[in-house]
């Protein structure tokens, strides 16, 4: 309840406070306005309305948040004051940085003599607009910081406040990226609209790019330097968020990268084939994406070396191992997609090259336009996704098969079964459809009604059969091995993990606990000892683990007790039914259930791996499959607009 009532308090808190601050910049700018008396009108009711409505609402919310923030050290320090104070900081002051930028755009397309029509930022707005609206944030900003500044004084400030504000900075490390970026890629489009000989249309293109430039530099670098000099804390060094949005530019930076790259290459094999244009009309088709290319290309090399330096410093930090995993995973997906597609497009490209009696009637020039722009997006697939998909395939690849604990690790993480059985799903799933419409051409014409283009169609079916079926059977290969691997490692592991049952008599309780066992795990060795017999010897004394019925924990005999006291491995207690005592965790009442998920942590434990504490709830589960889901759904889709923009 505490909880939805701070979500509740901060949440209109925030909206009414942009609330008033839109309203005394419209207040103010009122003053300033022209001498359009109906827009002075217009534009005082409007900023009226709004004060009247949020400063009333505001005041009575923050004073309810801040005097539960006095009274209560865990309201002062929650999770949901940070992120109200951090935003209300980014909500206040990127404002502040446009409206920077509006003015910078000013007075640079007045040195320029540019058309204002053109101005990215700041169009239709005066001086006064601007810096009004830098003055109401400004205030804004400088009482929210004030807060935060006296909330940092507490020695007892929260972890939820360290995580808040590293995620502030970060997002101003990419606001600054994002700026910086396409304020490079707009001069160098520039110059390259001067070597086309369209300087007066493209000073605009010049006084934005250096708009965003000057304010995006200094805002990069400062964010960056404050990031790297708190990266000397041990926190930060052990921090998930830094690496996360890190290798988030990196793989988007590399998309990027790699998308333009395939434009150029699709370009330049079109004019090497014999394309018609001239090489000032081939520069001009690819100045857009070379511009791209430079600044993406250069914060991908950047960042990559960053993450490098970070990792070789930081290697036995487990999430920073699966992360660039996960990274080279994608990397790897990506690379075989788009060979997939540059194989698919050339065997097309073949089968239109070959003498069906339906190709011969079109036109030499067009047939020949057709396969010099086939063979051109194919040769430019390959060149980028092979390499790719090598480079980032071949190296998970030595290393999931070699023998160490970090191959066997490698070999059993999640993201390379995530990997493997995608591929395998889009296989058969593409080997279904491709045999689907390959038989349906093929009665269609065993029925007497064949398509115009039956041969050309049934060629390129059949070799998109052909690739699907190739593709299906390397990586099930690749996973059969995995499996073979897996089976004998964890054997071997299995065999060298012993484990004894204590029991007070044989019977149904040891029976059905070794049987759990044996299905669990085979090759584990488990011994059965009757306490009544006395402590266990030395051969048993080895066992890695002991698992015993609550009935011999709750009344145990002397020389059990001190054993089971002395005892250096795990202890498994099931909780039987005994009588005057109650179980928390239940009383037996599904003791073939109890026993099974017993059998199951000691085959966690024999293999290596922890035991949760706690069970998963369904919901979560079901929250990371629907991510994962929108997250190849997102990926596919970007794939999808890049094949657009290739014509493909």
């Amino acid at each position: 309840m505490r909880t939805i009532r701070r979500l509740y308090l901060y949440g209109v808190a925030i909206i009414s406070l942009m609330v008033v601050v839109w309203g005394l910049i419209g207040l103010a700018r009122s003053a300033f306005a022209g001498e359009s008396i109906g827009g002075d009108v217009v534009r005082l009711a409007g900023a009226l309305s709004l004060i009247f409505v949020g400063v009333p609402v505001f005041l009575l919310h923050w004073w309810l948040a801040q005097k539960s923030a006095r009274n209560d050290e865990e309201e002062r320090f929650s999770r949901a004051r940070a992120f109200f104070l951090y935003g209300a900081l980014l909500a206040t002051l990127i404002p502040i940085v446009q409206n920077a930028m509006a003015l910078v755009a000013r007075v640079l397309f007045g040195i320029f003599n540019s058309p204002q029509n053109r101005v990215v930022f700041g169009y239709g707005q005066t001086w006064s607009d601007n810096l009004i609206a830098i003055v109401m944030n400004g205030l804004i900003a400088a009482y929210v910081f004030n807060v935060l500044r006296s909330n940092w004084e507490d020695k007892n400030i929260s972890e939820a406040f360290w995580e808040t504000r590293r995620l502030y900075r970060l997002v101003w490390l990419l606001y600054g990226l994002i700026l910086t970026a396409s304020g490079v890629q707009q001069i160098l489009l520039y110059f390259f609209d001067v070597l086309a000989n369209t300087i007066t249309t493209s000073t605009a293109i010049l006084a934005n790019g250096l708009t965003l430039t000057l304010v995006g530099v200094p805002v990069w670098i400062y964010s960056w330097r404050i990031l790297q000099k708190a990266f000397e804390q041990t926190d930060e060094q052990q921090s998930l968020l830094r690496p996360v949005v890190l290798y988030v530019v990196r793989l988007i930076t590399l998309m990027m990268t790699l998308f333009v790259l395939g434009a150029i290459l699709y370009e330049g094999f079109n004019f090497v084939l014999g394309d018609s244009r001239t090489f000032t009309v081939y520069l001009d088709n690819v100045r857009d994406a070379i511009s791209i290319l430079i600044p993406a290309g250069l914060v991908w090399l950047y960042y990559s070396s960053v993450l490098r330096k970070e990792n070789k410093a930081f290697p036995n930090l487990p999430y920073r191992a699966e992360m660039q995993r996960l990274y080279a995973y994608i990397a790897a997906f990506l690379g075989l997609v788009t060979v997939f597609v540059g194989l698919n497009r050339l065997l097309y490209v073949a089968v239109d090259a070959l003498p069906f009696d339906d190709l011969r009637d079109k036109q030499s020039a067009y047939l020949g336009k057709l396969l010099r722009e086939g063979l051109s997006l194919a040769f430019a697939m390959l060149i980028i996704g092979l390499p790719l998909w090598l480079k980032n395939w071949l190296a998970v690849q030595k290393r999931a098969t070699s023998q160490s604990a970090d191959g066997e690790q490698a070999q059993r993480s999640l993201t390379r079964k995530i990997y493997l059985y995608l591929i395998l799903f889009m296989a058969v799933i593409g080997m279904m459809v491709s045999a689907g419409m390959l038989l349906f051409q093929l009665l269609q014409a065993a029925l007497g009604a064949p398509e115009q283009n039956f041969a050309q169609t049934v060629s390129e079916l059949l070799s998109t059969l052909v690739l699907f079926a190739f593709l299906l059977g390397y990586h099930g290969w690749v996973l059969r091995g995995d499996n073979r691997l897996a089976a004998q490692t964890i054997a071997a592991r299995h065999a060298e993990y012993p484990v004894l049952v204590l029991v007070s008599e044989l019977g149904a309780f040891s029976d059905a606990m070794v049987a759990a066992l044996q299905k669990e795990t085979p090759t584990l060795p488990v011994a059965v000892h009757v306490v009544d017999r006395g402590a266990p010897d030395e051969t048993l004394s080895n066992a890695r683990a002991v698992i015993l019925p609550a009935s011999i924990a709750a009344y145990p005999l002397e020389a059990i007790r001190l054993w089971v006291q002395n005892f250096s491995g795990v202890r498994f207690v099931i909780p039987t039914p005994v009588r005057g005592w109650v179980w928390v965790s239940g009383n037996g009442s599904n003791l073939k259930g109890l026993i099974q998920h017993t059998a199951e942590m000691v085959r966690k434990l024999a293999e290596g791996d922890e035991i949760s504490k706690t069970r998963s709830s369904p919901w979560i589960i079901v929250g990371y499959i629907a991510g994962g889901l929108l997250g190849f759904i997102m990926l596919m889709s970007l794939f999808s607009m890049m094949m657009g923009f290739l014509g493909y």
